[in-house]
Protein backbone atom coordinates (compact mmCIF):
# COMPACT_ATOMS: atom_id res chain seq x y z
CA UNK A 1 0.00 0.00 0.00
CA UNK A 2 1.37 3.39 -0.95
CA UNK A 3 2.24 5.82 1.82
CA UNK A 4 -0.18 8.40 0.35
CA UNK A 5 -3.09 5.96 0.64
CA UNK A 6 -2.19 5.23 4.25
CA UNK A 7 -2.48 8.86 5.32
CA UNK A 8 -5.59 10.02 3.48
CA UNK A 9 -4.73 9.86 -0.19
CA UNK A 10 -3.05 12.29 -2.51
CA UNK A 11 -3.09 16.02 -1.96
CA UNK A 12 -6.55 17.47 -2.43
CA UNK A 13 -7.51 18.59 -5.92
CA UNK A 14 -8.85 22.05 -5.12
CA UNK A 15 -10.13 22.49 -8.69
CA UNK A 16 -12.87 19.92 -7.99
CA UNK A 17 -15.25 22.17 -6.10
CA UNK A 18 -18.03 20.55 -4.04
CA UNK A 19 -21.42 20.94 -5.72
CA UNK A 20 -23.14 21.35 -2.34
CA UNK A 21 -21.48 24.69 -1.59
CA UNK A 22 -23.24 27.97 -2.31
CA UNK A 23 -21.37 31.03 -3.63
CA UNK A 24 -20.09 32.10 -0.20
CA UNK A 25 -18.96 28.56 0.63
CA UNK A 26 -17.21 28.32 -2.74
CA UNK A 27 -15.45 31.63 -2.11
CA UNK A 28 -14.08 30.17 1.14
CA UNK A 29 -13.05 26.98 -0.73
CA UNK A 30 -11.15 29.09 -3.26
CA UNK A 31 -9.57 31.20 -0.50
CA UNK A 32 -8.31 28.07 1.25
CA UNK A 33 -7.00 26.68 -2.04
CA UNK A 34 -4.99 29.88 -2.54
CA UNK A 35 -3.69 29.96 1.04
CA UNK A 36 -2.51 26.34 0.83
CA UNK A 37 -1.41 26.34 -2.84
CA UNK A 38 2.25 26.22 -1.75
CA UNK A 39 1.70 23.02 0.29
CA UNK A 40 0.28 20.39 -2.08
CA UNK A 41 -0.23 17.72 0.57
CA UNK A 42 -1.28 19.89 3.54
CA UNK A 43 -4.79 18.58 2.93
CA UNK A 44 -5.54 15.17 1.45
CA UNK A 45 -8.48 13.91 -0.60
CA UNK A 46 -9.60 12.08 2.53
CA UNK A 47 -10.27 15.46 4.13
CA UNK A 48 -12.53 16.75 1.34
CA UNK A 49 -15.72 16.22 3.37
CA UNK A 50 -14.28 18.01 6.40
CA UNK A 51 -13.15 20.99 4.32
CA UNK A 52 -16.56 21.06 2.64
CA UNK A 53 -18.27 21.07 6.05
CA UNK A 54 -16.02 23.94 7.19
CA UNK A 55 -16.88 25.96 4.07
CA UNK A 56 -20.60 25.22 4.51
CA UNK A 57 -20.55 26.43 8.09
CA UNK A 58 -18.61 29.52 7.02
CA UNK A 59 -21.42 30.30 4.59
CA UNK A 60 -24.06 29.78 7.30
CA UNK A 61 -22.13 32.06 9.66
CA UNK A 62 -21.74 34.76 6.99
CA UNK A 63 -25.48 34.69 6.17
CA UNK A 64 -26.48 34.96 9.82
CA UNK A 65 -23.92 37.71 10.45
CA UNK A 66 -25.24 39.66 7.47
CA UNK A 67 -28.77 39.40 8.86
CA UNK A 68 -27.65 40.69 12.27
CA UNK A 69 -25.67 43.47 10.56
CA UNK A 70 -28.68 44.49 8.45
CA UNK A 71 -31.50 44.08 10.99
CA UNK A 72 -29.63 44.33 14.28
CA UNK A 73 -29.41 42.01 17.28
CA UNK A 74 -33.07 42.61 18.15
CA UNK A 75 -35.97 42.60 15.72
CA UNK A 76 -39.70 43.17 15.70
CA UNK A 77 -41.53 40.08 16.99
CA UNK A 78 -43.48 38.15 14.35
CA UNK A 79 -45.51 35.65 16.36
CA UNK A 80 -48.90 36.58 17.82
CA UNK A 81 -47.39 36.49 21.30
CA UNK A 82 -44.42 38.69 20.33
CA UNK A 83 -46.20 41.14 18.02
CA UNK A 84 -45.54 44.74 19.03
CA UNK A 85 -42.35 44.06 20.94
CA UNK A 86 -38.73 43.42 20.08
CA UNK A 87 -37.11 40.02 20.44
CA UNK A 88 -33.63 38.63 19.98
CA UNK A 89 -32.88 38.25 16.27
CA UNK A 90 -33.03 34.48 15.54
CA UNK A 91 -29.94 34.94 13.37
CA UNK A 92 -27.88 35.43 16.55
CA UNK A 93 -28.66 31.81 17.47
CA UNK A 94 -27.68 30.68 13.97
CA UNK A 95 -24.43 32.68 14.29
CA UNK A 96 -23.62 31.01 17.60
CA UNK A 97 -24.23 27.50 16.24
CA UNK A 98 -22.25 28.20 13.07
CA UNK A 99 -19.44 29.71 15.14
CA UNK A 100 -19.25 26.58 17.30
CA UNK A 101 -19.12 24.37 14.21
CA UNK A 102 -16.47 26.60 12.61
CA UNK A 103 -14.30 26.33 15.71
CA UNK A 104 -14.70 22.55 15.70
CA UNK A 105 -13.80 22.17 12.00
CA UNK A 106 -10.97 24.72 12.23
CA UNK A 107 -9.42 22.69 15.04
CA UNK A 108 -10.02 19.41 13.21
CA UNK A 109 -8.35 20.74 10.06
CA UNK A 110 -5.52 22.53 11.86
CA UNK A 111 -6.61 25.97 10.65
CA UNK A 112 -5.82 27.77 13.92
CA UNK A 113 -2.45 28.41 15.52
CA UNK A 114 -3.37 26.32 18.55
CA UNK A 115 -4.52 23.41 16.38
CA UNK A 116 -1.34 23.51 14.28
CA UNK A 117 0.80 23.39 17.42
CA UNK A 118 -1.33 20.54 18.81
CA UNK A 119 -0.84 18.41 15.68
CA UNK A 120 2.81 19.36 15.25
CA UNK A 121 2.50 21.76 12.31
CA UNK A 122 4.59 24.66 13.50
CA UNK A 123 4.71 27.72 11.28
CA UNK A 124 8.16 28.49 9.90
CA UNK A 125 7.85 32.03 11.26
CA UNK A 126 7.24 30.54 14.72
CA UNK A 127 10.50 28.55 14.51
CA UNK A 128 12.68 31.60 13.97
CA UNK A 129 11.00 33.47 16.80
CA UNK A 130 11.70 30.58 19.18
CA UNK A 131 15.44 30.47 18.36
CA UNK A 132 16.11 33.28 20.82
CA UNK A 133 13.67 31.98 23.44
CA UNK A 134 15.64 30.49 26.37
CA UNK A 135 12.45 28.81 27.68
CA UNK A 136 11.69 26.70 24.58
Amino acid sequence: MAKDAEIGGLGIDWSVQPAVLDDVGLQEWVRLSEVYAHDATRFREGERAAITAYCSWWSAFAAAAADVRDRGPVVEGRSDMDRGRTVKNPATVAMREASQQLRYWARELGLTTDARVRIGLADSSDDSADDDNPFS
